[in-house]
C-alpha cells in the first residue's frame, strides 16, 4: 500500500469519529506534519465568520506559523481563499505577494477546503527545504481536502 493511500485511510478514520471539527483538524495537522519528511508546519486557516475577508490560524501542527492577521487576497494563503484553487510556491523568496509565517520557510503549498461550493478554510504546509512539493503530494493532498468538505 502506498505511503499516500495509508494516509488517506487514516485520515478517513481520523475524520469519521464523533469528536469536534477542531480537534479533527488538529488529528490531520500532527498526522501530516509527523508522517512526511519536509511537512514542517502544518496549518489550517479558517475564514473568520465575522469578518469574511479575514484568515485566522487554526489547528496547527510542527514548527509554530504566525503570520498575523491576513486578508484575503493578500499572500499565497489570501489569494487562495480569493481564488479558490491551489497553489505551490517552490522558493518563496521569489513570491512577490509572500506574507512570511516561519522565518525558515522555503517553500509552499495552500489548498483551499471547500463547505457548500464556498471556501470556507484552507490548508498550508509549509517546508524549509526548497522546492519540497511535487505533483504527487499535491494530489494527495488535494484529496485531503476533499476529505474535509463540509467538516471545517
Amino acid at each position: 500500500m502506498s505511503r499516500y493511500k495509508e494516509m488517506i485511510d487514516r485520515i478517513r478514520t481520523i475524520l469519521g469519529r464523533e469528536h469536534r471539527a477542531e480537534d479533527k483538524l488538529q488529528s490531520v495537522a500532527t498526522l501530516l506534519h509527523e508522517g512526511f519528511e519536509g511537512f514542517d508546519c502544518v496549518a489550517f486557516f479558517l475564514l473568520d465568520p465575522d469578518h469574511a475577508r479575514q484568515l485566522m490560524i487554526g489547528p496547527q501542527a510542527g514548527a509554530g506559523l504566525d503570520p498575523g492577521g491576513i486578508v484575503v487576497g493578500q499572500g499565497v494563503c489570501g489569494q487562495v481563499a480569493e481564488r479558490g484553487i491551489t497553489i505551490v510556491v517552490d522558493d518563496v523568496a521569489e513570491e512577490l505577494n509572500y506574507v512570511p509565517g516561519h522565518a525558515d520557510t522555503r517553500s509552499e503549498i495552500v489548498l483551499p477546503i471547500y463547505r457548500a461550493g464556498q471556501v470556507v478554510a484552507e490548508l498550508d504546509i509549509n517546508s524549509f527545504a526548497h522546492a519540497r512539493f511535487g505533483p504527487e503530494d499535491r494530489l494527495f493532498l488535494e484529496e485531503v481536502c476533499l476529505l474535509l468538505t463540509d467538516q471545517v
